[in-house]
């Protein structure tokens, strides 16, 4: 898949003519048939689950099916939604630039976060998922920022195996506590459609009644900026 294009402005776009080689019609189930003609980020998203399904764990208690909050930080009224994948350059670039802003903003409760990991690449979700899985285990915003670094850098090393996945994010700190992710996957398809989420990164921000995109590096960087 084309998917590690940069774009002006320092983002990923979503990719080309081979963006649905990964598609597995028969594996997509139920949303495959009420999906007549998906769209290119439900569709990918479709790959996000399917890849993944064999290759984890049973699910083990904790978390509850749809539990979004773990994705979600502080209790601000500008709700943002920030987008990216751990394999886009542009994305690693960015959140490091900006954790400092992100963790004061939700301490002061100006902002309500939620991280959304777009299925840029093959092996998104399994980064996605171990994400997930680290929150589980414990949900603190500085805690949810060192994980994502720490996955930015396994994806620097291209770690693409789930045993050594978590290898390298026990010796860091991290204890994943796996469950059933799938349920939030669902509602973060919704997430990918409605937003039209076409490149990575991407925050969607919801303030003063207003809906507002911004994408790459400066961008993001200026409206957390805005916000302080």
């Amino acid at each position: 898949m084309s998917v590690n294009r940069k774009a002006p402005g320092g983002r990923t776009p979503f990719g080309g003519a081979g963006a649905f080689s990964l598609y597995n019609e028969a594996a997509a189930g139920p949303y495959f048939k009420t999906m007549k003609k998906p769209s290119f980020t439900a569709a990918l998203f479709l790959v996000f689950l399917c890849i993944g399904s064999a290759a984890w764990p049973p699910p083990t208690a904790g978390a509850g099916p749809t539990d979004m909050f773990l994705l979600s930080f502080g209790g601000g009224k500008v709700e943002v939604k920030l987008y990216s994948d751990y394999f886009c350059g542009a994305c690693k670039s960015l959140e490091p630039n900006v954790e400092y802003l992100i963790a004061d903003l939700v301490q002061r409760n100006i902002i309500t976060i939620t991280f959304v990991d777009a299925p840029l690449h093959k092996h998104s979700s399994l980064y996605a998922r171990y994400f997930l899985y680290i929150l589980n285990g414990k949900k603190e915003i500085g805690h949810a920022l060192r994980a994502r670094r720490a996955l930015f850098e396994a994806a620097q090393q291209n770690i693409s195996d789930g045993a050594k996945l978590e290898s390298f994010l026990t010796a860091k700190g991290f204890r994943p506590k796996p469950f059933d992710v799938a349920p939030v996957f669902s509602i973060l398809q919704g997430y990918l459609r409605n937003d039209n989420i076409r490149a990575t990164p991407t925050a969607v921000a919801l303030r003063g009644g207003k809906r507002e995109m911004h994408q790459g590096v400066p961008g993001i960087t200026a409206m957390f900026e805005s916000l302080k």
